[in-house]
């Protein structure tokens, strides 16, 4: 029985630093979507900044996450980052019907969310 009370604690805490990821993606993209009503810039560094939203988020989510685990903290930190970069293809595949993500982007993204998450973890 204690088994199952420690998947369900590891899955509650997983659960919550994930919102706080989201969470902050929105506040993130809020801000960001004001930015760019003001400043109105090329797509270049739109994409830079959705990057960096990207990035800022799942450090937030693998600091928070970090913070609770005892050990392995940078591990902890990547699956957070691995799992906000699943829900961000999920979410962006309900956008469109014949949903076809650019490789290149798709990997960038993976990589700059499995570190974002890796380096909160380590700085947990």
């Amino acid at each position: 029985m204690e088994a199952f009370r420690g998947r369900g604690k590891i899955i509650g805490r997983a659960a919550a630093a994930l919102s706080a990821a989201l969470l902050t993606t929105v506040f993130l993209l809020l801000a960001f979507a004001f930015l760019l009503l003001k400043l109105q810039p090329d797509a270049g560094k739109t994409e830079i900044g959705i990057m960096v939203i990207y990035v800022l988020s799942c450090f937030v989510g693998g600091w928070y996450c970090g913070r609770k685990a005892d050990r392995r903290k940078f591990l902890w930190g990547l699956l957070i980052g691995m799992l906000y970069f699943l829900v961000l293809l999920a979410v962006s595949g309900m956008g469109e019907r014949a949903f076809q993500p650019e490789m290149t982007r798709t990997a960038a993204a993976l990589v700059l969310c499995a570190c974002g998450g890796t380096l909160g973890g380590m700085l947990a």
